[in-house]
């Protein structure tokens, strides 16, 4: 594919799905009372308790809960028992920055505070690009499997959130991009930004950490240099440093390192187990045991379809009829980057096990999995279904037929209408 044409499907690319994530921006507010915004095209819950933080540090500054976000405040709620109340489960750095944000747009206007998140996810596109070029290298895969992320739910419905979705992902992707870099030509400079990039997605989430540890491990004990090397021991101090920071800032709240500790075990013990302590939780409470916990891989491949383009039902489907020409496609480092992003992908479901069972947005984990899977599998079926189709037994051609039929049936139904349809433009 000549670099003109490429770029021609760039640009139509993100023109069709920048305005529509620009349209849903301007159109869809946190408050309305609908679902365009729920758990499987945003997060409008997490949503108004980050504008509710933008409302209290903008009257009240940053020290009166040394950074820590109050929810709660200045914002319609259904439940009316709810008071303003400082949250300290997870690190504040998103309520942060979208306080910056109106600081310097002088406006807490929801759109406004929309749009600088869209310039993170317009730089994460292209971070994304850089990643799987680097992987793939085959510009028609490559141009495949990014239009199929960047044309999903996983993108489009998230990529205007508020909270820490869209910083989750963009820092993942710099960091792996950063260490594919450092793999290729090893670099203190590369080190220094696996460092920064580890201590800002730590007071992003939590959630990014047990993906990124997973990688560096991977990495590192494939290039032979055991569990503890730079490129494990480099992004753990990050890793510490910013969990650190947001310890500092609890017990900096509390008054004492033992009520801090005790705040953080409380959360550990809800997402892990869905053990409620103090009871401000109760909706997330969700019954979880041996049972949800065994399920919980179908659950996961079950939700692919709401995020994703092409169901995973059906690429596995698909991989089965091409797997040996992609065998010979793709060699054992793509294989291994592969399987050690499935693993990371999966960690939040092994860690973090009720959380990963009760939010369906935590499936967005897979996001460049995804990409490095669906793109090369789909442009193999579609290469072999052109080239042997006539000469299929009437068996094969009937499941080909209905891999294509699922396939096109689940875009239809969960992608253009759900999220185009009755869930932007309707």
């Amino acid at each position: 594919m000549r670099n003109s044409n490429q770029l021609k499907w760039i640009i139509i690319t993100l023109l069709i799905a920048f305005s529509f994530i620009l349209f849903r921006a301007y159109n869809i507010s946190q408050f309305e009372n609908s679902k365009r915004r729920n758990f499987m095209r945003g997060d409008a819950y997490s949503d108004v308790n980050l504008y509710s933080a933008v409302l209290h540090f903008n009257d009240s500054g940053l020290s009166n809960t040394i950074g820590l976000p109050v929810h709660h405040y200045k914002v319609p709620v259904v439940d009316t028992s709810l008071h303003p109340v400082v949250y300290t489960h997870y690190p504040a750095l998103p309520d942060i920055l979208a306080y910056f944000y109106s600081r310097i747009l002088n406006t807490t206007n929801e759109f406004a505070l929309r749009c600088c998140i869209v310039l993170f996810s317009l730089f994460y596109a292209y971070v994304l690009w850089q990643v799987l070029n680097i992987l793939i290298k085959e510009p028609k895969i490559v141009l495949l499997s990014w239009m199929m992320i960047v044309l999903s739910n996983y993108f489009l419905g998230w990529s205007d959130s508020l909270h820490k979705h869209v910083y989750e992902e963009l820092g993942k992707a710099v960091f792996i991009w950063l260490l594919l870099k450092h793999l290729s030509k090893p670099s203190p400079q590369y080190l220094a930004g696996l460092f920064l990039t580890m201590c800002l997605v730590s007071n992003v989430s939590f959630e990014p950490l047990v993906y990124l540890a997973v990688v560096c491990v991977g990495v590192s004990l494939r290039q032979k240099k055991g569990l503890f090397s730079l490129i494990t021991i480099v992004p753990a101090l990050g890793a510490i440093v910013g969990v650190l920071l947001h310890l500092w800032q609890n017990v900096t709240y509390f008054g004492s390192v033992d009520l801090a500790i005790a705040d953080l075990t409380e959360t550990a013990k809800l997402r892990t187990a869905g053990i409620e302590v103090s009871g401000i939780q109760k909706k997330l409470e969700s019954p979880f045991g041996w049972l949800e916990f065994i399920s919980m891989p179908l659950i996961w491949l079950g939700r692919v379809e709401r995020f994703y383009m092409v169901p995973a039902f059906a690429l596995i489907a698909m991989w089965l009829m091409v797997r040996k020409e992609f065998k010979i496609r793709f060699d054992s480092y793509y294989y291994f980057w592969i399987r050690l992003l499935l693993i990371a992908s999966y960690s939040w479901c092994l860690a973090m096990a009720q959380h990963a069972y009760v939010h369906s947005f935590t499936m967005r984990q897979a996001g460049l999995c995804y990409a490095l899977l669906a793109g090369p599998i789909v442009y193999l079926f579609y290469e072999k279904v052109r080239r042997d189709f006539k000469s299929m037994t009437p068996f094969l051609k009937v499941i080909t037929v209905l891999i294509i039929a699922y396939s096109l049936a689940m875009f239809l139904t969960q992608q253009i209408w759900d999220l185009w349809l009755k869930n932007t433009f309707l």
